[in-house]
């Protein structure tokens, strides 16, 4: 009974909707990617990537050095490949199942009528859930990161 209540809610105000759990799912995200990787090596590797990067562009006369700066670029990421995915192994299963759920609510809802076809929509015009999730996700995500200082 109150499921359902809340589902006709969720369903009578679809935008502000998946709005608040899109901005839910990215705070929760950012917190985990925050707290459960190493920000100072994170940071300190992507500083030094940038160095390299800088080199390459001086060094374009060079194929040689290049090659070898862009190796250094692959070994650090390497470096922190795994601290990248220690937050995704964490949140990918309830994350999948917070889809499943507002697949089941909105897959038949129009949630953002446009005047034109977009790609990839099911609806001849506009957008539904997953489209208005991805872009109210880019905006929270971005501004929780740097709300957090997270690099």
């Amino acid at each position: 009974m109150a499921f359902e209540i809340i589902i006709q809610t969720m369903q009578q105000n679809t935008l502000v909707s998946i709005a608040l759990v899109s901005a839910a799912v990215a705070m929760i995200s950012t917190l985990v990617y925050k707290y459960f990787t190493d920000q100072s090596l994170i940071k300190q590797v992507r500083d030094d990537m940038k160095k390299y990067q800088d080199q390459i562009k001086e060094a374009k006369d060079n194929q040689e050095k290049a090659l070898e700066l862009n190796k250094k670029i692959n070994e650090l990421n390497m470096k922190i490949l795994p601290q990248q995915f220690k937050p995704m192994m964490i949140t990918i299963i309830p994350f999948l199942i917070i889809f499943q759920i507002l697949r089941t609510i909105f897959s038949t809802m129009l949630v953002i009528p446009l005047p034109f076809h977009v790609p990839l929509s099911s609806f001849e015009t506009g957008l539904g859930w997953l489209g208005t999730y991805v872009i109210f996700s880019m905006i929270f995500t971005t501004a929780f990161r740097k709300a957090l200082k997270v690099v």
